[in-house]
Order: structure tokens, then C-alpha cells, then sequence
């Protein structure tokens, strides 16, 4: 009995050290198994990350080589299904980028998102390269905003007027219209407002004596808006004669005066994109661009105080004659006529009711009656967009400091 109670405890723990080393054994392996899946895991990863960067840089290029393109239609459509999460407002103008990959992916998908805020910053997009691995679950993730040219700078205000134009200006009935100062109320401008400032400045009136100098008569043969109308402004034209806008090519200092390096292509195209969008006066944020072609009357209010809008009516608009503002609009922001330097485009013009700036490359001839102009300074919010710094307008360029790994 003695030989068999000493035999089972001897088997007894032979099994026990035997499970003792074959959890050892298990544990060690599982140990290395689990720092072999880590080590996979971040070579999967580092892989994964790889990859989605160097989508990135192809996407650059291709975008660089796609803004090289007459015409330029990368941004001709919204997809609004490709936005990210964080860019889903109304203003968020999103679209995929497919490319053209002449290197290996090492079986991971990709996806390349390119978005941008069509109200606050047109010109500046966010770049978003994704790459997923389908078998090991891998997922990097890389972003960049860069700089594309659909706007340029356009340098600090130097005509704060609310009615700027490239030729003279007058009245159809003299008293008829209404310059209003600074702090007026809209009715009837009146109000607590300083008569102070400029009310019309002209970048050009004729030389009528030939001397090269524009005197105070000659001012005032170009300038005939009555005192009344004024309301305590003064009228500005140049103090030396400038040359005869020409028709023919009609280079408009006004225009650059407002948008500097912003071409009229470019306010037409980030207002078709506005439009794409279907941002309104009525969304938030509200529409900011406003180009139009057509000839007919302007009847819609546009603008707020806190959302100033830009309305161009362009050369088409204005093949005959500009469209007048009904009497009834309430503009907010910046007009401009695109008269092609051609005083009787403008001629019989209304006004409407214009918080802001009026400016076209022409001349103004017979004002229509009930006209009113108001000062406001903030009138170039709706196309003073934040400007990169040590950008170059005329290409594709990254923003300095925004890449970042992520979505």
C-alpha cells in the first residue's frame, strides 16, 4: 500500500509539472504570437500609412496637372456623399479624385476626397488620401490643404466710395437721388449720420482744356450730382488727365481697384459654385456671389450687414444696357456693372437701394430718380477671403502647416 500511495503522488506530480510546463509552454507561445501579430500589426499600419501619403502626393500632382486645363472643370461637380464627417454643411463643395497609379498599392484601396468651403475660402481646398487594407484591416490616413487658383489677393481697399467709376456722373433729375452718410437710417437717409467722406470718386474725367490738369470746373462739368443729393459727401476725380478709357480693350482700373488679382472668370465661376451648392439669402450661411448674365430687372434683396454680398452684372448683362435694381431690392455688399468701359450701358441706371459700393468701368450718365447709395465699410467681405501667406496666386501650392496624419 505504501509503494502505491508513493507511486500515485509520484504521478501525481510528474502530471502536475507536466501541465505546469505546458502552461508555460502555452503562455510562451502565445506571448510570441501576440508580439508577432503586434509586429505585423505595425508593419500593416506603417504600410498602410505609406501608401495613403504617397496617394496624397500622386493626388497633388494630378491637381496640379488638372488646373493646367483650359477650361478648367475640376470643380464642375458636388458629390456630397464623399464629404468627410466634419464638412458636411451646405457650403461644403466635395468631390473624389480618381488616380492614375503607376505604382503599387500594395493591395490597399484608395480613396482621395478634395473639399472646400465655397462661402469662407474658395481657393483654399483640403486634401484627403485614404488607404484600407481589406485582408489585414490596415487603414492610414494622411490630409494636406492647398492653394488653388480660383481667386487672387486683392490687396487693402483704396476706394472706400459708395459709388466708384471710370468716367462722369449725373443726375436725370438734379436732387433726385441720395448719397447717404455714415450711421443714416435707410428711410429717407436721414438719421444721426456724419457728413463726411467721399460720395463719388471717378478714375477718369476728361481734360477739357488740355493742360494735364483736372480743375475744380472741370470736376464739376463731370461730376453734376446736386448738393442735396450729396448729403454733406464730396466728389473725387483724378488730379492729373488719365487716358480716354478705350472700349476696344477696355482695361478697367476699377475692376482691380476692387479685386485686385481675382479675375471675372473667377467671381463667375465661385458664384456658379455657390449656386451648385444651392446656397441662397435664405441658407446658412447665405449665398455671398451673385454673377449674372441676364438683362433682366434685379428685384431680389441681397446681403446682410453681418453677410455682405458681391452682384456682378456682367458684359452680357449689359450688351445693351445694365439692368436696373427694382426699387423695392435692398443690396447689401458690392455692385459691379461690367459696362466695357461704354457710358450709354450705364445710362438710365436705378440703383436701387445699395448699402455698400457701386462701382462700373464706365461713366454714369442720367442717374434715375430714387437712387440711394449708403456708405458701408465691410462692403468687400464677400470676396476678401483669408489669403495664405507666401502664396503664389497663378498656382497649385501647398499651405504651409497643414498636413497632418488622420482623417
Amino acid at each position: 500500500m505504501k509503494v502505491l500511495a508513493h507511486g500515485a503522488i509520484t504521478l501525481l506530480m510528474v502530471t502536475l509539472l507536466v501541465l505546469l510546463a505546458s502552461m508555460v509552454g502555452l503562455f510562451t507561445a502565445r506571448s510570441i504570437l501576440t508580439e508577432r501579430l503586434g509586429a505585423n500589426n505595425g508593419v500593416w499600419a506603417a504600410q498602410a500609412q505609406q501608401t495613403a501619403e504617397a496617394a496624397l502626393e500622386t493626388a497633388l500632382a494630378q491637381i496640379e496637372l488638372n488646373f493646367n486645363t483650359v477650361p478648367n472643370t475640376f470643380w464642375s461637380t458636388h458629390e456630397p456623399q464623399q464629404c468627410l464627417s466634419a464638412y458636411t454643411g451646405i457650403e461644403w463643395q466635395c468631390r473624389t479624385l480618381i488616380l492614375d497609379t503607376g505604382w503599387d498599392t500594395q493591395g490597399h484601396t484608395l480613396q482621395v476626397r478634395v473639399m472646400r468651403d465655397v462661402v469662407r475660402a474658395p481657393h483654399v481646398a483640403l486634401v484627403h488620401a485614404q488607404a484600407k487594407h481589406a485582408s489585414n484591416h490596415s487603414l492610414g490616413q494622411v490630409q494636406q490643404s492647398v492653394y488653388l487658383p480660383t481667386a487672387g489677393p486683392i490687396g487693402a481697399a483704396n476706394q472706400a466710395t459708395p459709388l466708384l467709376t471710370q468716367g462722369c456722373v449725373n443726375e436725370a433729375i438734379a436732387g433726385s437721388t441720395r448719397f447717404c452718410p455714415p450711421g443714416a437710417n435707410q428711410t429717407g437717409c436721414s438719421g444721426t449720420g456724419l457728413s463726411i467722406g467721399t460720395a463719388i470718386q471717378t478714375l477718369y474725367a476728361p481734360d477739357l482744356d488740355g493742360n494735364g490738369v483736372i480743375t475744380t470746373s472741370e470736376q464739376q462739368a463731370c461730376l453734376k450730382v446736386d448738393a442735396s443729393s450729396l448729403q454733406g459727401g464730396t466728389l473725387v476725380t483724378p488730379s492729373t488727365a488719365t487716358p480716354v478709357p478705350n472700349p476696344a480693350t477696355c482695361d478697367s482700373a476699377v475692376w482691380s481697384s476692387l479685386f485686385g488679382q481675382t479675375t471675372p472668370a473667377q467671381i463667375q465661376a465661385i458664384s456658379e459654385a455657390q449656386a451648385l451648392k444651392g446656397l441662397s439669402s435664405l441658407t446658412q450661411p447665405a449665398r455671398t456671389v451673385y454673377w449674372t448674365d441676364s438683362p433682366a430687372e434685379w428685384s431680389q434683396s441681397v446681403g446682410t450687414i453681418s453677410a455682405p454680398v458681391v452682384l456682378v452684372f456682367s458684359a452680357a448683362a449689359c450688351a445693351s444696357r445694365c439692368p436696373r435694381i427694382s426699387p423695392s431690392a435692398q443690396i447689401v455688399g458690392t455692385v459691379f456693372l461690367d459696362t466695357q468701359c461704354q457710358d450709354s450701358r450705364a445710362a438710365l441706371w436705378h440703383s436701387g437701394l445699395v448699402s455698400g459700393q457701386v462701382a462700373l468701368s464706365s461713366g454714369l450718365p442720367n442717374l434715375q430718380a430714387g437712387s440711394q447709395f449708403m456708405w458701408f465699410d465691410n462692403h468687400r467681405q464677400a470676396f476678401d477671403w483669408p489669403w495664405p501667406v507666401n502664396i503664389n496666386a497663378t498656382r497649385v501650392q501647398r499651405v504651409s502647416g497643414s498636413w497632418k496624419t488622420g482623417g
